[in-house]
């Protein structure tokens, strides 16, 4: 089977339209978990955002200064990856719910169950199947650029090298861009055949919708940071935490409370629009490679 790439591409903008009050649901569940994050990692945040402000316009910074910003970085990193990945997994499942199996429409199509926990699976597998790419990939070209300073003809396969990670990773996202559709849609983890759906004729329309849909969730990014930008000059910017490394939570909240409120109301609708509008083309892609009609 064949399918439309720009039909397709507008899935997100036909599932805003059909389920707006599921699309508002995400955005809140977004707000809860921006909230949540916050409460646990907000000094190490603003340690971050502090730190990399004070070294601005430094070329090389002092090592004493590198300590304490990776050590925030990994407490971030600690506390978001596994929660980003439970609830990445919970927000993708649903919009593939809302395009697969669209009734009922219940709590916005969000649920915790055993379709969660298999899309979980297969969304790790799929990330450490990138991950495993992109890091063999960089320490090869890491080891061709220290090689090409002592034999500068080396240059050009470091060009070549970096051209074929790019397209290498580029093909093999597109390949397993329906494992989570698939894997929703069959209640079980599902690798090969959903590897298979995207090869051939397949694979270039895919890869122009996902490039469709990139735009398309940048330009309401963009047009998103314009309306918002208003309601940040009124309470003042994210500039704001800079400089307040150390701060409790329950300082920050009460120094910059509504700034604080406003971004993360920002920023959860903001980016419920925009993976809507970058994942459900993916679902709405394998209903028609699998022949099956739009409910």
């Amino acid at each position: 089977m064949t399918f439309s790439a720009t039909d397709c591409a507008f899935e997100g903008f036909r599932l805003t339209r059909r389920a707006p009050v599921a699309v508002l649901l995400w955005a809140a569940a977004y707000a809860v978990f921006f909230g949540l994050l916050f409460l646990l990692v907000g000094p190490h945040f603003v340690t971050i955002l502090s730190l990399i402000a004070e070294m601005e316009g430094q070329t090389e910074p002092p090592l004493e200064a590198m300590e304490p910003l990776m050590q925030a970085y990994g407490v971030v990193i600690v506390w978001a990856a596994p929660l980003g990945l439970l609830f990445s997994a919970v927000i993708s499942t649903a919009i593939a719910r809302a395009v697969i199996r669209p009734e009922p429409r219940r709590f916005g199509y969000l649920r915790l169950g055993k379709d969660e926990v298999r899309v979980l699976g297969a969304s790790l597998i799929v990330s450490l199947a990138m991950f495993g790419v992109t890091f063999v990939g960089v320490m090869v070209l890491s080891l061709l650029a220290a090689l090409a300073m002592t034999a500068p003809a080396l240059w050009l396969a470091v060009v070549l090298m970096t051209l074929a990670l790019i397209a290498f990773a580029t093909w093999l996202a597109v390949r397993l861009s329906l494992v989570v559709p698939s894997t929703f849609d069959e209640q079980r983890i599902v690798l090969k055949p959903a590897f298979a759906m995207t090869g051939g004729k397949a694979f270039w329309p895919l890869l122009g919708m996902a490039i469709i849909a990139w735009v398309l969730a940048m330009l309401v990014g963009l047009l998103g940071s314009a309306v918002a930008a208003p309601l940040s000059l009124l309470v003042g910017g994210a500039e704001r935490l800079i400089g307040m490394e150390g701060a409790s939570v329950p300082h920050l909240l009460g120094a910059l409370g509504p700034m604080l409120a406003v971004s993360l109301l920002v920023n959860a609708v903001m980016t419920a629009a925009q993976t809507t509008i970058m994942y459900a083309p993916f679902s709405a892609a394998y209903l028609q490679l699998k022949g099956a009609p739009r409910v």
